[in-house]
Parts: C-alpha cells; sequence; structure tokens
C-alpha cells in the first residue's frame, strides 16, 4: 500500500530530473554551436554566411538534441554575434522548452 502511494510521486521527480536534463544540454548544445559559429565568423577574410553554416554544422553533428533551430549571425562594426534558438526534447509532447543562446566576439583584423 504504501509503495503504491509513493509511486506517483517518484515518477514524478524522476520525469522533472530526466527533462531539467534535457534542457540542461539543449542548453549546452545550442551555446555550442552559437560559440563555434562566431569563432568562425570572426576569422580574418570569413564572409558573412561562415557564422551560421559553422553552427548549423555542428547542430546536424550533435545530433536531435536541439529541434526547430534557427541560427542568425549579426554584424555590426568590428563584432560578430550568433545567436541559436530552438526547441529542447521534451518528456511530455504538449511541453516545449525555448532555448536562446548567444556568442560574440571582436572580427579579427589586420593593422600593418
Amino acid at each position: 500500500m504504501e509503495f503504491a502511494i509513493l509511486t506517483g510521486p517518484i515518477l514524478t521527480l524522476t520525469f522533472m530530473i530526466v527533462q531539467a536534463s534535457l534542457v540542461w544540454y539543449a542548453h549546452s548544445v545550442a551555446l555550442g554551436a552559437a560559440t563555434q559559429g562566431a569563432n568562425a565568423a570572426r576569422l580574418y577574410g570569413a564572409p558573412p554566411a561562415t557564422g551560421n553554416a559553422e553552427a548549423q554544422r555542428f547542430l546536424d553533428q550533435i545530433g536531435p538534441a536541439l529541434t526547430d533551430t534557427t541560427v542568425t549571425t549579426r554584424i555590426s562594426g568590428d563584432r560578430v554575434e550568433v545567436v541559436v534558438t530552438g526547441e529542447a526534447q521534451s518528456v511530455l509532447p504538449w511541453l516545449t522548452f525555448h532555448v536562446r543562446q548567444t556568442a560574440s566576439g571582436p572580427i579579427e583584423r589586420w593593422i600593418p
């Protein structure tokens, strides 16, 4: 009888821990992709599309940790910013967890 009473809270706690882990992992993947994209886009002479391509390549290699992804690269002055957004995997199909991570850095330049 006691086990039947405790089963509900134990399963709920287990699902909460698994879901929190999935969201944390999705944040880590998004940050990794944004960092890779920013590092590629800030190289001397790199074309503007390099950041998007490198971040998307990173996401494709990792797999389905992050779904419905969008990668945006902004170049303003001497800085580049890459934003990766998407949805974390969910234990319950009707729950969605939006993830957004940004990485930025100065664009490399050559000064004689």
